[in-house]
């Protein structure tokens, strides 16, 4: 039976549809779906990126595909009417379809032709009949990619049909697949290069005594490639070609004593077995392996450091390989001649990664539910300000402009992270500062600004300041830091050099003279 005519509620038809702009026009109103704040549009925006999904290799094919997908279809056709062309516009309730059942027979549901035309030529009605054209493509490609046995974006990567997937949802899951490889190579690099600099500098502060360990000796705090992980090892090199989520934690040395354990298709892995890369790669792990072998050997027979080795019996010095056996020899002579000397390590672009930190800060703002807080970019415009309390100085609360939005926090990040942690395993780029960070470096300030000033007392030089606290507050990291990016700040003439010192770590920040 065909539906019965609709009728249409207040006022007329003609009235209402000569109303409607034809083309693109603005929304006169949102749809009741919609969430409406009165966030600002750069809260809105960053709020919007909050929620952006963090894909992995574990992520759905279905989720990737239906990712940002509105379903404004199950809106209601009354909601839509009332949204998009006025209060007053509605179908009798027999009719009120959802807007997905609507845009398959339009005419079922409004006879009104002058309304029709009224709704088809909405803008809103185009993008929700594309957007409904292309649900339909995206769920038959989940359909036929679930029959296949194709469910994660794992699955994905290693599906040899891709080619026989509709052009629109290959390429939004490949849009994904890239993105979340690229972000697997650069934190693997990033981890990489972390290690070989740790080595590095271990390997040039090295100086062998006779009591240093056999295994030091061996390995000079050099890379190790046996505990490189494999999937590293493959996105690196292979470009991910072999990469299992379940190998996440597998090492090299437990990949190349039994590799197709962890790599199941043949012709991935006799591709890989064939190049230079994976050649060099096993060849340094073995060699690795070799010497870890020699160390147990040589602990067994109590020999632990050079000292020991210089008395071991020849028996026990041939039972190692000859490669170690040269090593330890080497070593012993140099410890028993010491005439090295520790050289500086050039460390290119971390100076200019500090002097060149990027601002942020925390605002608050306030809504309907109270007090918010908003991440901006730069300095915020008014700062703390501070008054003298006898020798020290402290936050003046009262000098907050009347409405000026309140900064909570600043925050300067260096790409290159901060010499605090240059050191360590840690790596950290984002130094916080809060009010109590900021007056440390206004105190220390007012003597700078003595110090260089054209009426400075004879003989006057800098206070001592010790910034005492809650072990882990920050008073290295955010503190020294902070302190560490002001000095550079400074005038270069006046300022040409400064010392930063952390542990038994001395960092000699030579300032490029004024062009």
């Amino acid at each position: 039976m065909p539906p019965k005519r609709n009728r249409v509620q207040g006022g007329n038809a003609r009235s209402r549809a000569s109303a409607v702009p034809q083309g693109d026009r603005r929304r006169r109103a949102r749809p009741e779906s919609e969430d409406v704040t009165d966030q600002p549009a750069a809260t809105r925006r960053r709020v919007e990126e909050a929620r952006q999904p963090e894909w992995t290799m574990r992520s759905t094919v279905e989720g990737i595909l239906l990712e940002g997908s509105t379903l404004k279809s199950n809106m209601g056709l009354n909601e839509f009417l009332r949204s998009y062309l006025g209060g007053t516009a509605a179908v009798d309730e027999d009719h009120n379809v959802t807007m997905q059942a609507f845009v398959r027979r339009p005419n079922a549901y409004v006879q009104d032709q002058q309304l029709l035309e009224g709704i088809i030529n909405l803008t809103e009605y185009q993008e929700l009949k594309i957007e409904l054209d292309n649900r339909k493509i995206l769920l038959e490609a989940i359909n036929k990619l679930r029959h296949e046995g194709v469910v994660s974006l794992e699955q994905w990567r290693d599906y040899e049909g891709k080619d026989t997937v509709t052009p629109f949802p290959k390429a939004k899951i490949n849009a994904v697949l890239t993105q979340v490889q690229r972000e697997a190579k650069r934190e693997a690099e990033e981890r990489l290069r972390r290690e070989e600099e740790k080595m590095q500098r271990r390997l040039q502060e090295m100086k062998f005594t006779i009591s240093t360990t056999i295994e030091e000796v061996l390995f000079k705090g050099e890379f190790r490639y046996k505990e490189m992980k494999l999937n590293d090892f493959l996105l690196l090199r292979f470009g991910g070609k072999g990469v299992v989520d379940t190998n996440e934690n597998v090492l090299l040395e437990e990949f190349f004593k039994e590799p197709a354990r962890y790599i199941h298709d043949a012709g991935v892995l006799g591709e890989i077995r064939t190049t230079g890369a994976y050649l060099r790669i096993e060849g340094a792990v073995r060699d690795e392996m070799d010497k870890d072998e020699d160390v147990c050997r040589l602990k067994q027979a109590g020999v632990s450091n050079l000292q020991k080795w210089s008395e071991a019996a020849e028996q026990v010095k041939e039972s190692v390989h000859e490669i170690t056996k040269s090593f330890l020899d080497a070593a012993f002579e140099e410890a028993s001649n010491p005439t090295a000397t520790v050289l500086p390590i050039k460390m290119e672009g971390y100076y200019e990664s500090v002097y060149n930190a990027r601002w942020h800060h925390v605002v608050e703002v306030p809504d309907d539910n109270g007090i918010g807080m908003k991440v901006e970019e730069g300095k915020p415009k008014q700062s703390w300000t501070y008054k003298e309390v006898g020798e020290t100085l402290e936050k003046d609360n009262g000098m907050q402009q009347s409405g000026a939005v309140r900064s909570k926090l600043m925050v300067l990040t260096s790409d290159k992270a901060w010499p605090y942690t240059w050191k360590g395993d840690e790596f950290i780029r984002d130094c916080y500062v809060n009010c109590e960070v900021e007056r440390v470096w206004q105190i220390v300030l007012d003597d700078l600004t003595e110090w260089f000033g054209t009426h400075v007392e004879e003989h006057f030089t800098p206070e001592r300041h010790l910034v005492i606290g809650t072990p882990g507050i920050g008073k290295s990291m955010n503190a020294g830091s902070y302190l560490l990016y002001q000095l550079l700040q400074c005038d270069v003439e006046k300022l040409p050099v400064v010392l930063y010192v952390i542990g038994n770590e001395h960092s000699f920040l030579k300032r490029p003279p004024k062009r």
